[in-house]
């Protein structure tokens, strides 16, 4: 490493680990990625530097040493530029360039609805439509409806359960009616020992041992087997199941959950020998087939108009809750993923969100939607006017708002990174270079207008907040002169915001 160097990457989420200096000792294996999000094949670097490679590798850094060891690829250097924009910049445009496609307008301007911690695995009819009315009679924007796990009969049978389900056709065109765009959940997994199972067992479409027997891999639902997509008859079958949806019901388009690279391995026997990790990207490259995706595992996906969330959040203020989410959605920009989402607001544990829990932090949920309100994307699950006091409701509301609010300058920015590449949400480091921010990772750019300081510290009702150079416009009629450190006051109905001033 240079003096004073800084590198960026390749792991979303350890974002929060994330520059990594001359005195970091880190060490990740993405080969295959075994996180629970997604990955890119490059580190970049503060001084216009850059490190690409084909495939996965293991990364190890220590005493200002970055090795790189990979089995299939040579790992290529890049000086390109002197700043972290300008590697970039040039990355993108040689290993990652955006098509020009953006994903639809409403996830950039309203808030996402998922319905799992309301219903879990308890998906009706009846109580979607519930939680779809009592978000317009309690206020709050109009936007998507996600419907989770719970809406099928088993894993591969993607059909409405007719008992949970009586009127699925009926139940979209009222979202439909009401203002919502309705998704639905989906995974690669099949339910074993099923139709569906044998069909694509009979047809070489599920993944295989070494011994030609099919592969029931263990997962978060317990065992199932695994659409093989490197067979283009199971990539049919399982299209056919989508727009079969489509087209019967109305659904605009898919949650694509699963798809890591951890649910197959290098030894499997598929239709076509590929690895895990290219598995995992073959799961997601799907989602170009829909405009209305959202993905949580990819691998090298960067460019394309996919939507891409953060892993699951805990219901806290540490290290995987609320203090990783700028961390983290700025790693996910840096690596290419531009159209992001920080995950359910509060946090994906259901437990936090039972009726009489004392779990349940109000002021994390608040702080949550705040952090949430000015990124590219938020999504609900819990609603917020059942867990929350109606003062902190109240809160949450106005953020859902705030976001609407800036929806326009949002969508903006994602049809300019669908040209450039550019993230949306940018660390300081990227647009002001040479001033000392290399490190600030809890506050962030929004394009090169707006800076957003949240305040994440539980308790606290001030922060302090890095200025670089030139004029800032706080509120109405604050002007603050940078680079400077100012401490702000920060009380819990407010998010910091400041404009660039030319």
């Amino acid at each position: 490493m240079y003096e004073n160097e800084y590198w960026y990457g390749p792991v979303v989420n350890d974002g929060i680990k994330y520059p990594l200096n001359f005195n970091s000792k880190y060490e990740v294996d993405i080969y295959p990625n075994k996180s629970p999000n997604k990955v890119n094949t490059i580190l970049l670097s503060n001084k216009g530097r850059y490190i690409w490679c084909d495939s996965g590798f293991v990364l190890k850094v220590y005493s200002g040493v970055i090795e790189i060891l990979s089995e299939k690829s040579v790992p290529q250097l890049y000086e390109e530029g002197e700043t972290l924009k300008e590697a970039f910049l040039h990355a993108a445009n040689k290993f990652f360039k955006p098509n020009g496609k953006v994903p639809p307008k409403r996830f950039f301007t309203k808030p996402q609805y998922n319905t799992w911690i309301e219903l879990l695995y308890d998906q009706r009819e009846e109580k979607i439509l519930e939680y779809a009315n009592s978000i317009i009679e309690n206020g709050m924007p109009k936007g998507i409806i996600m419907i989770d796990d719970g809406w099928s009969d088993y894993y591969g049978r993607w059909k409405f359960n007719g008992e949970k389900f009586k009127n699925p056709k009926g139940m979209i065109n009222k979202l439909h009616e009401l203002g919502f765009k309705v998704m639905l959940w989906t995974c690669p997994f099949i339910t074993p020992d099923t139709q569906e199972f044998r069909y694509l067992r009979d047809r070489d479409c599920l993944v295989k041992n070494k011994d030609g027997s099919v592969s029931i891999k263990k997962w978060w639902n317990g065992y199932s087997a695994v659409l093989d997509l490197t067979n283009p008859e199971a990539v049919k079958w399982y299209l056919d199941q989508n727009d079969f949806l489509i087209e019967e019901y109305g659904v605009d388009g898919f949650k694509f959950d699963a798809g890591d690279a951890s649910f197959y391995s290098n030894n499997d026997l598929t239709y076509k020998k590929i690895e895990a990790n290219e598995h995992s990207k073959l799961w997601a490259l799907l989602g170009v087939n829909y405009e209305f995706n959202e993905f949580r595992a990819c691998f090298q996906c960067a460019g394309l108009p996919l939507v891409q969330r953060l892993a699951d959040k805990n219901h806290s203020w540490e290290y995987n809750g609320v203090s990783s989410l700028i961390p983290n959605q700025l790693a996910q920009g840096i690596l290419g993923y531009s159209y992001t989402c920080p995950d359910m607001i509060g946090g994906g544990e259901y437990l936090n969100f039972l009726e009489n829990s004392s779990n349940l932090d109000e002021e994390l949920f608040v702080r949550y939607a705040q952090c949430a309100a000015l990124m590219p994307m938020m999504q609900f699950s819990a609603a917020p006017w059942r867990v929350l006091s109606k003062e902190n409701f109240e809160i949450c509301k106005k953020a859902a708002w705030e976001h609407v609010k800036y929806s326009e300058y949002i969508y903006k920015l994602a049809k300019e990174s669908s040209r450039s590449g550019e993230p949306i949400v940018r660390y300081m480091e990227y647009e002001f270079p040479n001033e000392n921010l290399e490190e600030i990772k809890d506050q962030f750019m929004l394009g090169e207008k707006y800076m957003i300081a949240p305040n994440i510290k539980k308790g606290a009702r001030k922060r302090i907040v890095n200025f670089p150079k030139g004029k800032w416009k706080y509120k109405n009629d604050e002007f603050i002169i940078g680079p400077r450190i100012k401490e702000f006051n920060s009380p819990l109905e407010e998010i910091l915001i400041f404009e660039r001033v030319n």
